[in-house]
């Protein structure tokens, strides 16, 4: 997949002729159409020329404005796994403070609703006239519907309050109203049970990566947890165990779900392309490069200012230990040496097994993220010297089988199947060489998924969502202090408001072009 995606992305004049080829990219809410480029009348012509629009609907993801970096502000750093701090405008969101002119919250809308525009284009275009091979036909239009449906599942959880739109970009119908987030969760539905009768079941060569059946089937349990559907849950995500496709990596290689020598593993259902490139300075991202991890690294240094504190909040830390796990705890975090130079100038990073525990120089411990950063022992000079300044071409794993294991925990016990709950959590936690749950009860077995998901997908984008969903985002986000710790969002804006902070805010600049959007409440 990442070698397909390179064919396409490499090519620095690609997305002026996918622009003006195929579906034209615009600041507003969803793509015009060219009428001097390839229209509805003569798209769909042909295979190649499908697999083109296919890709061009992931690019607007991959770019620096959704997953290669603005999303890790606007929902990851969110958590009460990280700390924020002032830095710039990603304050505002991560630190929950509204400011609905903030980038942070127009780029991800702008992208989501460019890879939809391109997505419903294949989707009302693609027919057997045009591509009489059915399994070719079906596997590009299957891909669509599973991004259509994806786009819109992170569009909904950020936004909540969104137009919901499945026809072809309309120059003449931009001003569109919001629709009701049930309908949304239909469409999503709908969207992915037509990916599951049209996608393969697995792909090969450089095809590999793309998304399966099995994605779709792991996307629209998760739909149905999110839901409280939990009997529906529970048959979606059995499909995708019942399959035999996917299993866990052992113990010893859990860390190469996050690095780029294993990508598209058997543990992987889902992943976010991301390719190589040249060295590029701070913040001069490209499309398709991954800057997330060193972002949330530089973001934290120690020893920038006493009020930034740490990445990671020692909560996590303490969760791993109280625990005993040591396999996860070290593929997550690192420590900091004693009295480093912080952002600007050398920075010694350590694993655990270092046994250094805190940072001096600003007065508190320095807990870094681990997980994507491509990082091994040594300086920070030298980690520059390998990643290419602050990219990388990490694919990100959006679902993995152990996600799935514990979602389908979650819904056998909301369904009151606890025995059977044992089973899935147990196999995540043998993984990571913990002993095994017995004799619990409802509630015992709720907070076991609870902590069991903090470790096992720490920094990995869930655990905002999570706390949402589970109405626990109060509990931990609302409050000065978090688990005792003093909560260092408090620093930069406030904390978690119920009924305002589960969505951020629609963002200005479509509500200034679209007067039907209204704001989301509190805002």
């Amino acid at each position: 997949m990442k070698k397909l995606f390179n064919n396409h992305l490499l090519i620095g004049t690609l997305v002026f002729i996918l622009i003006s080829t195929v579906i034209a990219c615009s600041d507003d809410l969803l793509d015009q159409q060219n009428n001097n480029g390839t229209s509805s009348s003569n798209f769909g012509t042909s295979a190649e020329q499908v697999e083109t629009a296919v890709n061009s609907a992931f690019h607007p993801l991959t770019t620096p404005f959704f997953w290669g970096r603005v999303l890790h502000t606007g929902a990851f750093l969110r958590s009460d796994e990280y700390n924020v701090f002032e830095f710039g405008s990603n304050t505002a969101m991560a630190g929950l403070k509204a400011n609905p002119g903030d980038r942070w919250a127009l780029e991800p809308w702008q992208q989501l609703y460019k890879s939809i525009g391109r997505c419903n284009t294949i989707i009302i275009n693609v027919n057997e006239e045009g591509i009489p091979d059915d399994d070719i036909r079906n596997s590009l239009v299957g891909q669509a519907y599973f991004l259509r449906a994806f786009d819109y599942w992170y569009l909904l959880n950020l936004y909540g309050n969104i137009p919901l739109i499945v026809e072809e970009p309309d120059l003449n119908n931009l001003q569109v109203n919001q629709t009701p987030p049930e309908d949304v969760w239909q469409q999503i539905i709908s969207d992915l049970e037509m990916a599951q009768q049209m996608l393969p079941e697995t792909w090969t060569g450089e095809n590999l990566g793309r998304p399966t059946s099995g994605s779709a089937s792991a996307l629209k349990g998760k739909s149905h947890l999110y839901r409280k559907e939990w009997a529906l849950a529970e048959t979606e995500l059995k499909k995708v165990v019942d399959s035999g496709i996917y299993n866990l990596l052992p113990s010893a290689q859990y860390g190469e779900n996050f690095g780029a020598t294993n990508e598209n593993n058997i543990e992987s259902i889902f992943e976010m392309q991301f390719r190589p490139v040249a060295a590029f300075l701070w913040g001069q991202d490209i499309p398709g490069t991954g800057t997330q991890a060193n972002y949330l690294i530089d973001y934290a240094s120690p020893g920038v200012s006493p009020d930034r504190g740490h990445v990671i909040n020692p909560w996590l830390r303490d969760l791993f230990e109280a625990n005993g796990d040591i396999v996860r705890r070290n593929e997550t975090l690192l420590y900091d040496y004693p009295g480093a130079i912080g952002y600007g100038g050398v920075d010694y990073l350590t694993d655990f097994s270092e046994d250094i525990t805190t940072a001096t120089d600003a007065g508190v411990e320095a807990i870094f993220t681990k997980k994507y950063a491509g990082l091994d022992l040594g300086t920070r000079e030298e980690v520059i010297a390998v990643q290419l300044g602050h990219t990388m071409d990490n694919n990100w794993r959006v679902i993995r089988y152990s996600d799935v294991l514990l979602m389908l925990a979650e819904a056998l016990n909301e369904n009151s199947n606890i025995g059977e709950a044992e089973g899935y959590i147990n196999m995540v936690r043998e993984r990571a060489q913990l002993s095994t749950l017995t004799g619990l009860n409802q509630e015992e077995m709720r907070t076991a998924i609870i902590n069991e998901r903090a470790m096992e997908l720490a920094g990995e984008g869930h655990r905002f969502f999570d706390l949402v969903r589970w109405e626990l985002a109060d509990d931990y986000l609302g409050s000065s202090s978090i688990h005792g710790t003093p909560h260092p969002k408090s620093l930069v804006g406030g904390t978690f408001q119920t009924g305002r902070d589960e969505l951020i805010w629609i963002p200005l600049g479509e509500r200034s072009t679209n007067p039907n959007l209204n704001q989301n409440p509190g805002y």
